[in-house]
């Protein structure tokens, strides 16, 4: 259940936004909901939002000049973001990134690399919490394995793009946008992988144990 009343109107994520950055989230909105992607379809066991939502900050919640401050953020990131998120656990309703434009600079180019790794990071960070390793389905191991050779691409090309000895021609950052953007789909498909082989063990574990209470808050 998500406490809201009959006719009540929803938050957005667009709301969500705009109250993490008023608390100054140090996690850029892409990541977040990549973070919480990973974080909804997560094995991990007694892991909750709440979790997800302190990690944002770096484990700690920012200070609040009230609980009703707490609680209002904590209703609006789960009603606006959290709750919308958990319908991406099937096929036809699959998880996309954050629609990003790719300016042909060099700025804008490293800015669109720098989205995806760090989408890629969030998702990972989800799924893993605090855990270094995981019992995961053999086909969400190859779904990371897959994510995780796209993000050294992404990290090669930041690096190679903060590296002002290098110049780089309008051809060159051009050619370097459209192969970035062929990526996406591959992550896309690849984070799906992952979300549905997650989604499957999830819902096995919780049948084997009796208990069938959905990840909706």
């Amino acid at each position: 259940m998500d406490g809201k009343m009959p006719g009540q109107k929803r938050h957005s994520a667009a709301t969500a936004a705009a109250l993490l950055n008023r608390y100054q989230c140090p996690t850029p909105f892409h990541a977040v909901r990549a973070r919480f992607m990973g974080s909804i379809v997560s094995p991990v066991q007694g892991r909750s939002p709440i979790h997800a939502v302190q990690e944002l900050w770096g484990g700690e919640l920012p200070p609040f000049d009230s609980m009703d401050d707490l609680n209002h953020l904590l209703a609006v990131l789960m009603d606006g973001l959290w709750n919308r998120l958990t319908v991406h656990q099937t096929v036809s309703k699959p998880f996309k990134l954050t629609p990003v434009e790719v300016e042909q600079t060099r700025e804008g180019v490293h800015h669109y690399a720098l989205v995806r790794k760090q989408e890629i990071d969030g998702f990972v960070d989800g799924l893993f919490g605090p855990h270094e390793d995981l019992d995961l389905p053999a086909s969400a191991h190859g779904g990371l394995d897959t994510l995780g050779q796209i993000r050294a691409m992404l990290t090669g090309a930041i690096d190679l793009l903060d590296d002002a000895g290098k110049p780089a021609s309008p051809d060159d950052l051009s050619g370097l946008a459209e192969n970035l953007k062929a990526l996406q789909p591959i992550l896309e498909q690849e984070m799906n992988i992952v979300i549905l082989a997650c989604t499957r063990a999830r819902r096995q574990l919780l049948a084997d144990t009796g208990w069938s209470k959905p990840m909706v808050h």
